[in-house]
């Protein structure tokens, strides 16, 4: 799934003094039918475009320059070339027939079937929704012509001149006003597949070139999720996957689980990272799809995504996407752990939205709290914790070091499929059934860190002498460096490889020292209550988060919530009777 293959500038904003390089990478990255060798710019210097995120914040900045980029595209589409004409007596002999719809042609060596012949109208139908998305005047494209070619045997469209030679892309292709694909035998794929080309001449168009690569490929992964309404000859697009039999073929999310599962999810910079020759697996369109996709879904993170397009009419995007996330970096981290930790079907997105504001010192919140419930309730906080959301920030901060007794009280009710109805749970919840290795029901508590970082800080990237980790050796440049002396034909120049998200990476020693945590830090230290009660001794100081374990597609189902009381240990060893905790926790209302 390659983007169109054609060089060009890249929009009004970039500083003079930078055009003659960034020709150069646009010639480099060219595309004949092959996967593009990479072009090793991912991060751009942080001089010239520092200021950008701020004016894309302001709205009226922002429409002045997405004013410029429609300009700049206007006048690039004029230089585009004609194709060849096809030879349509051979394709006549060959079996190639049209399917004319209104912006879309549709030139296949398929037989006649409404899964076949519909694929024009449902591109036509996508259009407008593909225009909303990237906030441009659909009006602008009530006559945009593109021709498709839906090919079984690729040998025919070499005869008849679609093709120059056997094509080396893997499944399809965008060029110019022209979109490829290779017959998968599935309907839906097809029609998938031409809408992700289609996305793809979309944002050439408009964008003047499809960088950063996750966020073009994710994009058109993203958009291409679809539910085509044949009927009505409507199309819903961009569908995050609510059953695994409505997108047949389209196997990103199982193929995220399972890589996460072997330990092996990349990070967010490793993403960020990713080259135009990294997508010869599938894996790097799972992980660039998840990231667009969770960047679109959650109510956190829309604002930012709606200027992402935009983002990639600068020499270095990536740089602008990290200015604009500011120093939400660690929150973010922090919401994608947890979002790929549990990605599946029908994830809810807005019920496991995470609330990252830091909690109150312990003391503070307990004085307040005794002094609402009275003596009885001296040195402890209540806190609850819904059956209907996904972690729940406390409220309360805890200390490193320090151990803590929560005890619980109260029952919730959870939506079980298997039982037909909602069942009763209490906090250790219920063995009959695990979700992510932890009993159905089962309440569960994590202490976590919530500071403020920015990219660089997050990834330990400002080097010494104050410039931007950004462009050094141990920043994303320094990534694409590594990645393209250590490929897997090539031998590693430190003898140590990773596998990160199905890719055989090396790694530096600065890159290791780099890495903060895990993939799916914090949470993946959360403590579980096998009993009314449980401790908890915090290695780092930071705010007390709660969830009561289900699947975040069963949420919105679930009702009623559970009382936590959180205490200091008794000192000196002193045992606390459980019973009294407990009888505190039901005492409050």
């Amino acid at each position: 799934m390659a983007k169109p293959g054609v060089s060009g500038g890249a929009g009004e904003s970039a500083k003079p003094g930078v055009s003659e390089r960034r020709n150069v990478a646009r010639q480099a990255e060219r595309n004949d039918g092959a996967l593009p060798a990479s072009v090793g710019t991912s991060f751009f210097s942080a001089d010239e475009e520092r200021d950008a995120a701020a004016l894309w914040r302001d709205p009226s900045e922002a429409e002045r320059l997405r004013a410029q980029v429609l300009d700049a595209a206007r006048r690039r589409r004029e230089t585009w070339p004609q194709f060849p004409a096809i030879n349509e007596k051979k394709a006549a002999e060959l079996g190639i027939r049209r399917v004319e719809g209104k912006n879309v042609t549709l030139t296949t060596d398929l037989p006649p079937s409404p899964g076949v012949d519909q694929i024009p109208a449902a591109l036509d139908a996508a259009i407008p929704h593909i225009c909303r998305f990237f906030n441009v005047d659909e009006r602008k494209f009530e006559n945009w012509k593109i021709n498709a070619f839906l090919m079984r045997n690729v040998d025919s469209f070499i005869e008849i001149g679609v093709l120059d030679g056997p094509p080396r892309f893997l499944y399809g292709y965008s060029i110019y006003d022209r979109i490829l694909a290779k017959d998968q035998g599935i309907e839906y794929y097809n029609r998938f597949l031409l809408l992700h080309e289609l996305v793809h001449s979309f944002m050439h168009e408009v964008f003047g070139d499809l960088r950063p690569r996750w966020y073009s490929e994710g994009s058109a992964e993203y958009l291409a999720l679809h539910l085509w309404k044949p009927a009505e000859k409507s199309i819903e697009i961009a569908q995050f996957q609510t059953e695994p039999d409505a997108t047949p073929g389209f196997g990103r999310l199982q193929e995220i689980r399972e890589i996460v599962r072997a330990g092996n999810a990349p990070t967010l910079r490793e993403i960020l990272a990713f080259e135009p020759r990294d997508y010869v697996r599938t894996s790097t369109y799972a992980w660039s799809w998840a990231l667009v996709a969770f960047l679109n879904e959650s109510p956190k993170y829309r604002d930012v995504a709606e200027l992402l397009p935009y983002c990639s009419t600068y020499w270095e995007p990536n740089r602008v996407f990290a200015d604009l996330i500011g120093d939400r970096w660690g929150e973010l981290e922090n919401d994608w752990a947890d979002f790929i930790g549990r990605i599946d079907f029908g994830y809810d997105f807005d019920a496991t939205a995470i609330d990252a504001t830091p909690g109150r010192p312990f003391d503070e919140a307990a004085a307040e709290w005794g002094k609402k419930a009275g003596k009885a309730a001296e040195g402890a906080v209540v806190v609850e914790a819904a059956a209907n959301r996904g972690w729940q920030n406390s409220g309360v901060a805890l200390e490193a070091g320090t151990t803590y007794r929560l005890a619980t009280a109260g029952r919730f009710a959870l939506n079980v499929e298997e039982a037909g109805k909602k069942l009763e749970f209490e906090a250790p919840g219920a063995t009959f059934r695990y979700v992510e290795g932890a009993p159905l029901g089962r309440l569960q508590a994590v202490v976590v860190p919530l500071e403020s970082a920015t990219f660089d800080e997050f990834y330990s990237l400002n080097s010494a002498n104050g410039r931007s980790g950004v462009n050094g050796e141990g920043g994303v440049n320094g990534i694409n460096r590594i990645n393209e002396e250590n490929r897997v034909n090539g031998a590693p120049s430190n003898g140590s490889t990773k596998t990160v998200g199905g890719l055989r990476r090396g790694k530096s020693a600065n890159e290791v020292k780099s890495a903060p945590r895990g993939t799916l830090a914090p949470w993946d230290a959360a403590v579980g209550f096998e009993t009314s009660t449980t401790t908890l001794t915090p290695e780092r100081a930071g705010t007390l988060f709660f969830r009561i374990n289900d699947a975040p597609r069963n949420l919105a189902k679930n009702a009623g919530s559970v009382k936590i009381q959180i205490k200091r240990a008794a000192p000196n060893g002193k045992r606390e009777e459980s019973a009294k905790s407990v009888e505190s926790v039901e005492s409050v209302e």
